[in-house]
């Protein structure tokens, strides 16, 4: 398994922490991710935000669901949520238990 270098993990505290810096990095990540030092591939697994990109780069499971839910827009009133990390981590108990 790979585990993500401490900065990503420590960017996407930072940033899920700060309102304004969150607000921020939804509509231009592009400095958060020159002041944390990320290179090109670790940009474009964070840019594709999927549950496998942020498997991929070793994104820790917690940290997954706080950078996908500031990459994903918050559903309207009445609407469903688009599956996300939790989503994938029950289907792979459930591949396990059934399998």
């Amino acid at each position: 398994m790979t585990v993500a270098p401490y900065y990503i993990h420590r960017m996407i505290q930072a940033i899920h922490r700060d309102p304004e810096a969150c607000a921020a990095f939804a509509s231009d990540p592009a400095p958060y991710y020159a002041r944390y030092g990320l290179d090109q591939r670790q940009i474009a697994l964070l840019e594709d935000a999927s549950v496998a990109s942020m498997t991929e780069l070793g994104v820790h499971p917690n940290l997954q669901m706080k950078y996908l839910r500031m990459r994903t827009p918050r559903p309207a009133a009445g609407e469903s949520a688009l599956p996300g990390p939790l989503d994938a981590y029950l289907d792979r108990l459930l591949e396990k238990r059934n399998g």
